[in-house]
C-alpha cells in the first residue's frame, strides 16, 4: 500500500529550508549546548537524523523520540542504532515528503511516556517540521544540518508560526 502524502517539498522552497530553523551549532559544540539548554526544563527531546541521534545518545542524554532512516546525507548507510528500552515504530515516508503515517507516529509517540524510535523507510529529513508543530512548548527538537553541524530548536509559538507557514506552502 502506498503511503498517503500530506506534504511535498516544492522546488522553490528547497533553498529556504536549507536555512536553519533554530540555532546552528558546529558538530563539536552541540553536546555542550544541549546540556546548557537542559538547565531549563524541556517537555520533550526529539531528534531527527541518525548522526544527531547517535551523538546525543552517546553523550548520555535521554531522547524521548528519535526519528531515523538508517542513512546519512541520504546515501551512506549508518550502523544500525540498537537502543535498549525504546519502542520502535516503522513508517514509510518517501523523499521530500511528509506522510500521514509519519505524522501519526509522532502524534502517538507524543501522547505516550514511552521512549520511541521512529524508523523511516524512505527519508526522515522533513520530520522536524511536524515534530515542531506537534510538540508541547519548551520541547527541544534537534536535527542535523549536513556538512555544517546540528540545529537546536526550542519549541515556542514563534517557531510554530514559522513552520506552519512552511507547511502551508507544502500542502498537497
Amino acid at each position: 500500500m502506498r503511503p498517503v502524502i500530506s506534504y511535498r517539498l516544492p522546488h522553490n522552497l528547497r533553498s529556504e529550508l536549507k536555512e536553519p530553523l533554530g540555532r546552528l551549532y558546529p558538530k563539536k559544540t552541540i553536546i555542550d549546548e544541549i546540556h546548557r539548554e537542559l538547565l531549563r526544563p524541556a517537555e520533550r527531546i526529539i531528534t531527527v537524523g541518525d548522526v544527531i541521534t547517535r551523538n546525543i545518545l552517546d553523550s548520555g542524554i535521554t531522547i524521548n523520540i528519535a526519528v531515523i532512516d538508517g542513512k546519512t546525507e541520504r546515501t551512506t548507510k549508518t550502523p544500525p542504532l540498537t537502543i535498549q528500552g525504546y519502542h520502535v515504530v516503522s513508517v514509510k515516508n518517501p523523499p521530500a515528503t511528509i506522510t500521514e503515517e509519519l505524522i501519526n507516529a509522532l502524534k502517538n509517540a507524543l501522547l505516550k511516556s514511552d521512549l520511541t524510535m521512529i524508523m523511516v523507510d524512505g527519508e526522515e529529513d522533513l520530520a522536524a517540521l511536524p515534530a515542531v508543530m506537534l510538540s508541547p512548548a519548551t520541547s527541544i527538537v534537534m536535527y542535523g544540518q549536513p556538512g555544517v553541524g546540528s540545529v537546536l530548536i526550542r519549541v515556542d509559538d514563534a517557531i510554530r508560526k514559522r513552520v506552519e507557514g512552511l507547511l502551508e506552502r507544502m500542502r498537497v
